[in-house]
């Protein structure tokens, strides 16, 4: 069978997988030893988590108004130029000589967290009845698949140059996603159809099981970010590892979470059940924590890493459940609040692991450990739950798919 460069899924989401698989490369290339940079430039442990943690203050401010900026604007619009401007942010962070300098970034790269709602929202309104198999593979199998190249090229890279040379890769990988991004036909405010109600934050919240995937989403990923975020610093600082090492293994993550994808796709339970494969996932993040806490062979450090791997899957689940389960009128708005709560939670996971890490290095890892375990039940109860609202609520009537493109029509331009 002919390679089509959309690999099947037709030229909407086909410009979708690309586009989020070279953002993740981006997020790849340096997240690794993003925390390290921190604290070469100067900066001692708690500022480094006051760092990371900044994001989480911008992120409000640029994503709460990004729906009634997108209504004004236009959507591609929107996201390409503010893509542009983190771009821009990481060319900052590879020429910069003290860590105050790196704020500028943090702040740049809030604004370019801005396009991921509208990327989220864009996938569930072309992916028809198959939302979970569709999120899997655009948010969950592609941008793996990046998260797994992209560290080791930026490994390779540091060793020859430094670690700025990560920054402008991750810069070249977002110039990239613009490009697909760009090309992208988007479905504007007011080309949906608000017959249904009004289309706000509030209205969002007021939806059940829409307000259940919030508050299930931002504490999953909060538990989770407080082990994760200075495991860098803790496998520098406790077993040794060279920067160029640890973002070589970052690799492992992406692996896990490409192998998980995968199962989600050719498991049709699993379809239709996102909060059973989320709590999975939570579970062998939280056996990576045990392996980081006990361990100091490299093996099973890698092993770690592949597990945590389910870390990136628990986003991508949350994501599918909320395809299904908010109105289309409320999708953009949704994804937009579940961004806002992830992404703070994972900005400000690194300020309370910072001072776990003051305790002692481990500590953040095993409070984590313990609140994984925690969270799985909680999130069984939210399936359950989930369950009980879909039987007890009538079918929406959902956009058919975007139609497969052949070889032929490719060929015309498209």
């Amino acid at each position: 069978m002919r390679w089509q460069w959309h690999i099947g899924l037709g030229r909407e989401l086909g410009l979708a997988f690309w586009a989020t698989v070279f953002l993740e490369a981006t997020f790849g290339a340096y997240i690794s030893i993003w925390p390290l940079w921190i604290e070469r430039l100067g900066a001692p442990i708690t500022v480094v988590g006051l760092v990371l943690g900044a994001s989480g203050i911008v992120r409000p401010f640029v994503l709460g108004p990004s729906s009634a900026l997108a209504e004004r604007f236009g959507t591609r619009r929107l996201i390409v130029a503010t893509r542009l401007i983190a771009l821009a942010g990481l060319l900052i962070a590879a020429m910069a000589h003290s860590w105050p300098i790196l704020l500028i970034t943090v702040i740049t790269n809030a604004l370019g967290e801005l396009a991921f709602p509208f990327l989220h929202s864009y996938v569930a309104d072309n992916a028809g009845e198959q939302r979970v198999r569709a999120f899997a593979l655009i948010i969950t199998v592609g941008p793996s698949l990046a998260l797994m190249v992209s560290p080791l090229v930026a490994g390779a890279l540091i060793a020859m140059f430094g670690i700025p040379a990560a920054f402008v890769l991750a810069a070249i990988t977002t110039a990239v996603a613009v490009g697909f991004m760009s090309r992208m036909r988007f479905t504007e405010a007011h080309e949906r159809s608000d017959a249904d109600g009004e289309s706000t934050y509030q209205a969002a919240f007021r939806e059940p099981e829409v307000r259940r995937i919030f508050i299930t989403h931002g504490l999953t990923l909060l538990t989770l970010a407080l082990g994760t975020s200075l495991i860098p610093n803790y496998l520098n600082d406790t077993r040794g590892l060279e920067a160029a090492t640890i973002s070589t293994l970052g690799a492992g993550g992406a692996l896990g979470s490409a192998v998980f994808g995968i199962l989600i796709t050719r498991n049709r339970q699993l379809h239709g059940a996102p909060f059973v494969g989320a709590a999975i996932a939570v579970f062998a993040v939280a056996v990576s924590f045990v392996l980081f806490a006990t361990q100091t062979a490299l093996p099973l450090i890698a092993i770690a890493f592949v597990l945590r791997g389910g870390f990136f899957s628990t986003w991508a689940l949350f994501l599918a459940a909320l395809g299904e389960s908010a109105p289309s009128r409320l999708r953009s708005r949704s994804f937009t609040v579940v961004e806002i709560l992830g992404g703070s939670a994972l900005s400000f996971a690194p300020v309370i692991s910072a001072q776990l890490y003051r305790i002692a290095p481990v500590t953040p890892i095993v409070v984590s450990a313990l609140g994984s375990v925690l969270l799985i039940p909680f999130i069984l109860y939210g399936h359950r739950k989930r369950r009980q609202s879909f039987h007890h609520r009538p079918a929406e009537p959902t956009p058919p798919p975007a139609p497969l493109v052949t070889a032929e029509q490719e060929g015309t331009g498209g």
